[in-house]
Parts: C-alpha cells; structure tokens; sequence
C-alpha cells in the first residue's frame, strides 16, 4: 500500500471546506446577482411615523420616475403612493429619506438595537389584486408599540 504525502491530506483539508461553501451558499451569492432590480429612493413627509404603502400597476396613477439609477418612490403626507409601474423584483439596496423643503435626511433601515427607522419591508398583493409594498416608518419603541400595543413582546435591546 502506497503512503499517503502529508501535501495531499493538506490539500483536502483546505479543499473541503470551500467545496462544501461553495455547494452551500454558491446559490445564495448566484441568487444575488441574477435578481438584482433597481433600487428605489423613497421621499417620505418630514416627520412623518407610521405605516407606509405603495400600490402598483394603478392604471390611473403615474409611472415612477428616476433619479440616477433609482426609481424615485415619492411618499404622499398619507403615508401613501400609488403608480402604473410595476412593482419591482429581486434585491436592490433601496434609499429612504425624511423629504422636506429645506433638503433630505437619510433614515436607517439598520434593524434591531442599531437605530433603524424602517421596519417590516413586506410585498404582496391584495384581495382586489393589487400589488403593494409597506413599511414602517419611526424609531424602533414607535415600531413596536405599533405592532404590540400592550408591550407582549421581548425586547432584545433590554
């Protein structure tokens, strides 16, 4: 029986992980790039906190317009949008601003205990077949109270 060089067993040991990554997350990292979208920019009301919902392929509203290379969601003092685009798929990296006349503030969407002011970004469509896009917007205690009105919920920022 032939011996084994210690080169070989080096090069499976190092091989065999990044085979198993790649088999693991390779269609994840492919999932990615294949589905991208354009981002959207959305011009919230300075101020405003609460639910934010976007409805699509309204034939009587306006196609959304473009600001670089992001599709500019413009947010009515309701809370609310309606446009004859269609609703985008796949991952974009969306912006969200307070808009006001004096300028733009950028909101985080950095997510729990970190300051974020979006919150539950989620698509769908409605009994009438409408599609939609909503979110919150506000701190995250105006967010929970929100969504948890008597204060059930863990808290995972203490």
């Amino acid at each position: 029986m032939s011996q084994v060089r210690a080169g070989t067993i080096a090069l499976l040991v190092v091989s065999l992980p990044v085979l198993v990554g790649i088999f693991v997350y390779g269609p994840f990292v492919l999932d990615l790039f294949v589905h991208r979208r354009p981002p959207s920019r959305f011009l919230i009301p300075s101020g405003y906190i609460g639910w934010i919902r976007v409805e699509y392929r309204i034939p009587t509203a306006p196609p959304l317009g473009r600001e670089g290379k992001y599709l500019l969601v413009r947010i009515d003092r309701d809370g609310s949008a309606k446009t004859s685009s269609d609703l985008p798929e796949g991952w974009g990296k969306d912006q969200f601003f307070y808009d006001s006349e004096t300028g733009r503030q950028p909101l985080s969407n950095a997510g729990w205990c970190k300051g974020g002011m979006i919150w539950d970004e989620a698509s769908g469509g409605d009994e009438h077949s409408v599609l939609f896009l909503k979110f919150f917007v506000g701190n995250e205690d105006q967010f929970r109270l929100a969504v948890d009105p008597l204060g059930k919920t863990y808290s995972p920022c203490g």
